[in-house]
């Protein structure tokens, strides 16, 4: 009886729990004598009598050590659990079927009987929720009522903790034990507001957009002001995000925004930027650090709802509407400031140094506003933010002050997961492809970076994260051309994407000047990459004065220069002729890396050097450009990125073998080729030695270029020859 009573509590039982049970059950008047119930069987009702008289602990004890219960836990943790999962199931078993939801009531019933005794509901309400659902079907009127406000305890209670899933279930239940007539009643108003708003969520989270979209519905038609309403149009935005359709995630919320009094023009230019700006600044005049991180905290709810709202917002615009976004950031800092700080308040400091170091060109500045984000973050007892608030200040912060870009892939990684137990998922794929992007700038095996990009792509399509599936792909192919995966290494055709088709098929029509120049950026890199210059240059003309604008404070924007000034200077090397448009470029490259290596040398000076070696090759000064070149390696070996050191040594073989030392060119030739391979970029590998066989066999053989890779693998910054 006591293995029975047990099985049905579950796979893991207090000793308190069977001590209240079995006394109750051993009573005929556990149960109130007005409801009506089955009959307990023959069989079962026998269990019971032969309990009669004993002594649980000793059973207990008896099971224990017959191995069919063990411990766990100790002290105010010590539970039992079953030995092994078949224990519990012939155990339950005994009792008959027809038997068991009546048993799982009683159980429920006598649980919640014990925790209202003593205030424990809410403490317990999981174990009690479980039991009682079971024998549902048996209850009616107002336990009916109340169980269903127990599921809403217990659902709630389940997506504070990100467990969605099981959260689902009891919102589902709860829903499902409210009459027509009782929906939305004036009795039953705010548990049914708050059954279906938790159940929108909960379904979005989950993928179940149809059923979100239903849920968000029915509250649209029932709710009586739009303050209730509002949690609803959260999930819609959230739901067309992930979808993908951000015109109709901006129209949607800015509509909910007017009507929160809070309203903005459908496009923004210069002036009014502008004008938004200095009210911005004037609202934070005079106030330093420590102030704004002690602002009084924010209590009016159409201020805070708007908040929530602006806070999705931000990414639609940076996707869609680039000269909206810096007016929604304003908006949230000016917000914070007049009316105190929300939890969404680290994002709006974070969004705003964003804007003051990408638009404005202050990341001394925008880096103070990133700390203050940071800062704001702890103050909240919510991870809710943390995975946006990490990718701003990550992401389009950091890099361009004081931290490499390696730095940044431990943030991205643990916010990603803390997006995933918050339910936030449009931003914890945004983390993995800020991960994807920013690994593969910093040199990380190829082979590796490319198998988690696959896993990152199923892991979107999974969750409909549309658009992060949509930002991955062009690098992941990118990838698998260098690897040597695909016909031709100059086209993104392959196993990821195809080019050809990738706008029709993939990306829906308002996001495309965000798309395409990603993929403009990766199909430059591969056509400098693989020494087609003209290419390279060319597609640098189509995007050169728009990529700033289309993904502003991305870093991808110091690599396109950094390619744009190389293409230019290799095609000016040879035509072996003055060239002003290729001049103008690489100066205009050099001046750009010069102010970015100032701000963060960590990621700029490997490129800065080399692209002052190119420029004196150009300038016929080849004493400076042989110095430049060893700046250039060694530069680059210390940043890590191994793909920028192969390149060095790449650019330098070619300058010796104009300069017709085909010794040292050779040397240069063999490590490049070995870099590399080391990538795992074989396509260019196998590039170099196909075009280049000789030198580089030869080369591999010498000393001087063993003793090298000694030296580089350990860890010692290897010195170019001069003589």
């Amino acid at each position: 009886g006591v293995l029975t009573l047990a099985a049905g509590v579950g796979s893991t039982f207090r000793k308190s729990t069977l001590l209240i049970l079995l006394g109750s059950f051993l009573k005929d008047d556990e149960l109130d004598s007005s409801k009506p119930r089955k009959r307990t069987s023959g069989t079962f009702r026998e269990s019971l009598d032969s309990l009669v008289g004993a002594d649980v602990n000793d059973i207990i004890c008896l099971l224990e050590n017959e191995g069919l219960i063990m411990r766990t836990g100790i002290g105010s943790s010590l539970r039992y659990k079953f030995s092994h999962d078949q224990i519990q199931a012939f155990a339950y078993s005994l009792t008959p079927e027809e038997d068991r939801p009546l048993l799982h009531l009683r159980i429920g019933r006598l649980l919640y009987s014990n925790a209202a005794y003593y205030d424990e509901v809410d403490k317990k309400v999981f174990i009690i929720v479980e039991q009682l659902n079971r024998g549902k079907d048996l209850i009616d009127g107002e336990e009916r009522l109340s169980l269903a406000k127990l599921n809403l305890t217990a659902g709630e209670r389940s997506i504070q903790s990100s467990a969605f899933v099981p959260a689902l279930t009891y919102l589902r239940i709860g829903l499902s034990l409210l009459t027509p007539n009782e929906m939305f009643s004036s009795e039953h108003y705010d548990m049914s507001l708050r059954l279906y708003s938790s159940t929108a969520e909960a379904e979005f989270v989950n993928g179940n957009i149809g059923e979100m979209e239903d849920a968000v519905a029915v509250i649209s038609k029932n709710a009586v002001c739009f303050l209730d309403r509002f949690p609803s149009y959260l999930c819609l935005v959230k739901s067309y995000i992930s979808q993908g359709r951000v015109d109709e995630a901006i129209s949607t919320g800015f509509g909910v925004l007017s009507k929160l009094g809070e309203p903005f023009p459908k496009s923004s230019g210069t002036f009014t930027t502008i004008r938004d700006h200095v009210k911005t600044k004037n609202k934070l005049r005079g106030k330093t650090d420590d102030q704004l991180k002690e602002l009084p905290i924010m209590k009016d709810d159409s201020k805070i709802a708007a908040m929530r709202m602006l806070n999705l917002m931000y990414s639609c615009c940076y996707i869609c509407k680039p000269d909206l976004l810096p007016l929604v950031t304003f908006r949230m800092v000016r917000l914070s400031v007049k009316y105190g700080l929300s939890y969404v308040s680290a994002f709006a400091f974070a969004a705003y140094g964003m804007i003051v170091s990408a638009f404005l060109g202050n990341s001394k500045e925008g880096n103070r506003f990133g700390k203050i984000a940071l800062s704001i973050l702890e103050k909240f007892d919510t991870k809710e933010l943390t995975s946006r608030t990490v990718a701003i200040v990550w992401f389009f912060i950091t890099p361009w002050r004081e931290h490499s870009l390696c730095d940044s892939l431990e943030h991205f990684t643990n916010a990603s997961k803390i997006g995933m137990e918050v339910g936030d998922h449009e931003y914890a794929l945004y983390n993995l492809t800020n991960f994807t992007t920013f690994s593969l700038f910093c040199g990380r095996p190829l082979a590796i970076l490319q198998d988690e990009c696959a896993g990152f792509q199923e892991y979107a399509s999974s969750l409909n994260q549309d658009i992060a599936k949509q930002i991955i792909t062009p690098f992941r192919q990118g990838m698998l051309n260098l690897m040597g995966r695909s016909d031709d290494p100059l086209i993104l055709r392959g196993a990821a994407m195809n080019e050809d088709d990738f706008f029709e098929t993939e990306v829906p029509p308002q996001n495309h000047p965000f798309m395409s120049h990603l993929v403009l950026y990766n199909r430059m890199f591969l056509a400098y990459t693989f020494g087609e210059y003209k290419v390279a240059a060319e597609i640098a003309d189509m995007s050169r004065t728009s990529i700033s604008k289309a993904l502003p404070g991305m870093f991808i924007v110091v690599n396109h220069v950094f390619y744009d000034g190389l293409a230019a200077s290799a095609l000016a090397r040879e035509s072996k002729a003055s060239n002003r448009k290729y001049k103008k470029t690489m100066k205009v490259a050099i001046k750009k890396m010069k102010t970015w290596t100032a701000q963060t040398p960590s990621n700029c000076l490997h490129k800065l050097r080399l692209l002052e070696a190119e420029h004196d090759v150009m300038r016929r000064k080849k004493t400076s450009a042989c110095k430049a070149y060893e700046a250039a390696i060694e530069a680059a070996h210390k940043s890590g990125v191994t793909q920028d050191e192969a390149l060095a040594h790449e650019r330098a073989a070619l300058f010796f073998r104009e300069l017709g030392d085909e010794k040292k060119a050779s040397r240069y030739l063999a490590i490049a080729h070995q870099l590399y391979l080391d990538w795992g970029a074989d396509a260019k590998s196998s590039q170099l030695q196909t075009q280049y066989s000789t030198m580089v066999s030869q080369a591999r053989k010498r000393r001087s270029f063993q003793d090298y890779m000694v030296c580089r693998t350990a860890s010692v910054s290897p010195k170019v020859e001069t003589s």
